[in-house]
């Protein structure tokens, strides 16, 4: 099998110029052997004519002897097959070939004579020859020699042979054949070079440089022409340019980003160390206001100010908790767990905080969602996170919404939390699960991006909307199992 598309093209033309100049070859050799066999019959009734004539003016001088000479005379030309006078019966009267005299002419000739097909040029191709019938007739200046009984004294057949014609139609076609050839054969290689200089060369460098730009995107294909080939190598150079310029731009980007990576494992090393000092002074702090709050009556201004400090150390302790969740992530232990359950406690749990908010609630949950193997109390954080993120951007009261679905037989399961705050804005979208990213005063910024890892610790991805000041609706996916999880005791 052909798999060069030189080869291709080449053998495709080489295939379609056989076909034309074979056909046109074909048919002019038609043309100039019907062209030959019509200046050849014009030749027999021209050569047919001129032998009745002379044959008639022998005949009404008296001369009857001569008409033997005069058919053996013109039977001598090197084209004329036979000349010869047979009678109405057939039997041959005069020849120029003297041994057939006597003898009855072939059943075809006899056949043409009695059907009257006089003086036209017969084409006997199988026998190679042009015959003419011409009727002897009795006229009155005959009749005194031949009487008044019959209408024909004879009838003459000139057979002239049609084998130098067909010789040189047979040398015109070799010579037309080998002429085709020859021209099949300098446009086939014309064609090829053509193409070799134009088309497949520039393909080749197109296709070589490719190759090399598997190992480096810095080649450029070596293709200057100004046609669609020349186009195509200047859009490829581009194309490896613009490749060049993306790929340094990732990696300076993956760089960065691994910086990034760098500096936050340090700070989250640094951070844990923080917290973990942090933590256990806080816990004393916290119980010796306990402890303080006791001996303060209610009402007086300094169980109001150790409350504050309450709340101040709550919200401290809470942020030590994230930045030890964040700087060391727990592994989750997976087990089957109901989705819808998870969200029925999740509201439970904060139910005092959206009735203190003014936070009207809604769950939209399907009944067939599957079970999936989580670790609930890490889901039940992430859901927690982004609930409080909704609470917290809803202070003047609003509505909180989650619903659960599936798309479809073999998609996703996913679970939406929509809010009706103020929303999120536009070039905060990209950055709000970064570390430490944070819109407010009092915040870490490590909620959203600790609900992020747990959710793609589960295989899951999350996402977020937020239409321009029309709340901000957080999507989570879970691949939906292959085969059911069975709860275990």
């Amino acid at each position: 099998m052909v798999s060069s598309l030189k080869a291709k093209i080449i053998l495709s033309i080489a295939a379609i110029l056989v076909v034309t100049i074979g056909t046109g070859t074909w048919i002019n050799i038609g043309y100039q052997r019907a062209q030959m066999e019509d200046a050849l019959q014009d030749n027999v009734l021209v050569i047919s004519n001129t032998v009745d004539k002379s044959l008639a003016s022998a005949m009404l001088q008296g001369k009857s002897k001569e008409v033997q000479n005069i058919l053996e005379a013109v039977g001598g030309y090197h084209n004329i097959q036979e000349l010869k006078i047979f009678s109405t019966n057939g039997v041959i009267l005069k020849s120029s070939k003297r041994g057939l005299i006597g003898r009855k002419v072939d059943a075809t000739t006899l056949q043409w004579s009695r059907d009257g097909v006089f003086k036209k040029a017969i084409k006997r191709r199988n026998e190679g020859i042009f015959s003419v019938l011409f009727p002897l007739e009795n006229t009155e200046r005959c009749r005194r020699c031949h009487g008044s009984k019959v209408t024909l004294n004879g009838i003459l057949a000139v057979n002239v042979s049609m084998i130098q014609t067909q010789e040189k139609v047979n040398e015109l076609s070799k010579t037309m054949i080998l002429w085709s050839l020859g021209i099949t054969l300098v446009l086939a290689i014309s064609l090829s070079l053509f193409l070799t200089h134009f088309v497949t060369d520039p393909i080749q460098e197109l296709i070589t440089t490719m190759e090399r730009a598997e190992k480096g995107l810095e080649v450029r294909a070596n293709v200057k022409s100004g046609d669609d080939i020349g186009r195509l190598g200047a859009a490829f150079n581009s194309l490896l340019s613009k490749l060049a310029q993306a790929r340094r731009e990732v990696e300076k980007c993956h760089y960065e980003h691994m910086q990034r990576a760098d500096r936050l494992a340090s700070i989250g090393e640094m951070a844990a160390g923080i917290a973990h000092e942090i933590k256990n002074p806080l816990a004393g702090i916290a119980g010796v206001i306990r402890v303080l709050k006791k001996d303060v009556p209610a009402g007086d201004e300094k169980r109001a100010v150790l409350e504050e400090v309450m709340v101040q150390v709550e919200r401290m302790d809470k942020a030590v908790k994230n930045l030890l969740t964040f700087a060391r992530p727990k592994e989750p232990k997976l087990v089957p767990v109901d989705i819808n359950e998870l969200i029925e406690k999740l509201f439970n749990f904060l139910s005092s905080q959206f009735g203190k908010h003014a936070i009207a609630t809604e769950r939209k949950l399907a009944p067939d969602v599957p079970l999936l193997s989580l670790d609930p109390d890490l889901m039940q954080q992430a859901f927690l996170n982004i609930a409080l993120n909704a609470i917290q951007a809803m202070p003047a009261g609003g509505k909180f919404t989650v619903e659960t679905r599936m798309d479809d037989t073999a998609g996703p399961v996913k679970i939406m939390f929509t809010d009706t705050g103020k929303g999120i804005p536009h070039a905060d979208l990209a950055r709000i699960f970064n570390p430490f990213f944070t819109t407010r005063q009092q915040g870490t910024g490590l909620g959203l991006s600790i609900t992020q890892r747990i959710v793609e610790q589960h295989n899951g991805k999350i996402i977020v909307e937020s239409p321009s000041k029309k709340g901000a609706r957080f999507t989570i996916s879970f691949p939906r199992p292959q085969t059911p999880a069975v709860h275990q005791d």
